[in-house]
């Protein structure tokens, strides 16, 4: 299988090119080129992990190379715009996440995967932590019952990401810690309570430390604190179509006592629920039910795994058996709540929710 990685800096090189080499070394994959709008990181990346050849324009790359599968690992606000011209090839894709800056254009990347017969995959590598797979399997077992109410928050005591990868309203997609770093949580609690169907969002986003002068010392990067416009904490309420409830939460600063990324999941059945900690990925899950009549808490012990290297090798074998474990038609869920929370802010109210058919 002949592979491109378009978008080489930090998670290209670590949760892409890093894991294809391991499957290079194992005769899985060949990667042929990588892409980078920064030639000099092209070059440097193809020389650090032995890429044959390697592209500033990612087109060029598109067209010269014959390809099986491309990464695309661009900043969030071009994933959609890159990702099209990768599946209207019909060269199969996994798309860092999120899948695009909004659900009119992840629905677009979607429909065009589809219309060309390519796997299009979405790469949470948080979906692979083995705790949160855990979490998965006991409702597929039937553990918690009846789902009624999740809780998932993702929050940083100071980490405003101050480059433009992250800020500039056209790379990041113009949205800001919901969208870059709540999404992960949000895919992780839509995950175990099994992708239900939402009808409607309460939402509120805040601007609330990167606008203030003295934040540019205390968080990463610098910026123009009078130009920054992007939500740095947001919460948001959704109920689904099943009569459950889930509350988001997500910040890039906020005031509380805690250290780095601290991600918290809490899923609610009548039966029985879950708590999960970790950062981006959750690290430890606790299982609370009732037995002989008392409630009961057991520590989950597993084994961690490198969880980039699950997603990578799981989305070689989708290309293989066409049924990708983190999908576009789940991510239009994901989109269609971040894209709600947004909108419920601006007009300030509660607002509906569709999800399109591709």
């Amino acid at each position: 299988m002949r592979v491109g990685v378009i978008g080489v800096g930090g998670h290209g090189k670590g949760r892409h090119l890093a894991p294809y080499k391991k499957l290079q070394d194992k005769g899985q994959v060949e990667v042929v080129a990588v892409a980078d709008v920064n030639e000099e990181r092209a070059r440097e990346a193809a020389k650090q992990f032995s890429v044959p050849r390697y592209y500033k324009d990612y087109i060029k790359m598109l067209d010269q190379e014959d390809l099986d599968a491309v990464s695309v690992v661009t900043p969030s606000g071009l994933h959609a715009e890159v990702a099209k011209q990768v599946v209207s090839r019909g060269v199969n894709a996994l798309v860092d996440k999120p899948l695009a800056p909004s659900l009119k254009e992840a629905v677009e990347v979607a429909t065009a995967a589809k219309d060309h017969n390519a796997v299009l995959m979405v790469g949470y590598w948080s979906r692979f932590s083995p705790w949160l797979q855990e979490a998965i399997s006991l409702r597929e077992k039937g553990y918690f019952g009846k789902l009624f109410f999740s809780y998932a928050s993702i929050l940083r005591r100071r980490g405003i990401p101050g480059v433009p990868t992250f800020i500039d309203e056209k790379l990041s997609g113009g949205k800001g810690a919901m969208f870059d770093i709540g999404c992960y949580l949000v895919d992780a609690a839509l995950a175990v309570m099994g992708f239900p169907r939402p009808v409607s969002v309460m939402g509120s986003a805040y601007t609330a430390f990167g606008n203030q002068e003295d934040e540019t010392k205390m968080n990463w990067g610098s910026w123009d604190p009078k130009s920054f416009k992007l939500d740095d904490y947001t919460v948001g309420l959704v109920k689904f179509e099943d009569g459950s409830t889930a509350f988001l939460e997500a910040s890039w600063a906020s005031n509380l006592p805690i250290k780095g990324e601290v991600s918290l999941l809490r899923v609610q059945g009548d039966k029985a629920g879950i708590e999960g900690r970790g950062d981006e990925a959750l690290r430890s899950l606790v299982k609370s039910y009732k037995e002989g009549g008392k409630v009961m808490d057991s520590q989950v012990d597993l084994e961690p795994v490198d969880e980039s290297l699950e997603m990578i090798a799981a989305f070689v074998k989708s290309v293989e058996d066409k049924r990708p474990p983190v999908t576009a038609e789940q991510s239009l869920i994901l989109h269609a709540i971040i894209d709600g929370i947004y909108e419920s802010s601006a007009k300030k109210r509660e607002v509906e929710l569709q999800i399109p058919a591709i």
